[in-house]
C-alpha cells in the first residue's frame, strides 16, 4: 500500500514489525498459506504460516451474502465494505 517500507524489513527483539494480511478472492474457494523467509546472519530459515496446521480458507462472494470478522472485532458483521 502507498507510503508502507519497502522490503527487505529490519526488526529485532525490541522493535518488532506485524503485518497485516488481507487475502480475498471474489468466485473461488481457496486454501492457502503464508510462507515468510527470514535470516539473521548466516542463518536463513522459512516459517509456514498457517492456521494451527491447516491451511487458511477464503471464499468468494459472487452474487452472495458477505460477513467479516474484522482484526479486534468480538463478532462477525454482515455485508463489510470491499
Amino acid at each position: 500500500m502507498a507510503g508502507q517500507r519497502k522490503f527487505p524489513y529490519k526488526v529485532s527483539e525490541k522493535d518488532p514489525e506485524v503485518f497485516l494480511v488481507k487475502a480475498r478472492v471474489q468466485a473461488h474457494d481457496v486454501n492457502w498459506y503464508l510462507e515468510l523467509t527470514w535470516s539473521s546472519g548466516a542463518k536463513r530459515e522459512t516459517l509456514r504460516i498457517d492456521d494451527q496446521g491447516r491451511p487458511f480458507h477464503t471464499s468468494g462472494n459472487l452474487a452472495r451474502p458477505a460477513y467479516a470478522y474484522p482484526l479486534g472485532w468480538t463478532e462477525w458483521i454482515d455485508n463489510p465494505p470491499q
